[in-house]
C-alpha cells in the first residue's frame, strides 16, 4: 500500500513541488501536515497545499 504524504514527509523536510502543466520543480520545505496532504513553503515564502504524490519529491 502506498504511503500517504503525511507519512512520507515530515515538517522540516526539504522537497520539490510541481504545479499543473509547469514542468519546473520548485524547492520548498514542508511546514505542516493537513490530511490528506501537506503544506509546503517555497523559497519565495508562498505556501502551497499538496495532495498529489506525483507533484512532490524529496530533495536528495
Amino acid at each position: 500500500m502506498a504511503q500517504r504524504l503525511t507519512e512520507r514527509y515530515a515538517p522540516g523536510d526539504i522537497v520539490e513541488i510541481q504545479f499543473g502543466q509547469d514542468e519546473r520543480w520548485w524547492r520548498g520545505r514542508v511546514v505542516r501536515h493537513d490530511p490528506p496532504g501537506v503544506w509546503v513553503q517555497t523559497e519565495n515564502g508562498q505556501q502551497w497545499f499538496v495532495t498529489n504524490t506525483r507533484r512532490i519529491r524529496p530533495v536528495r
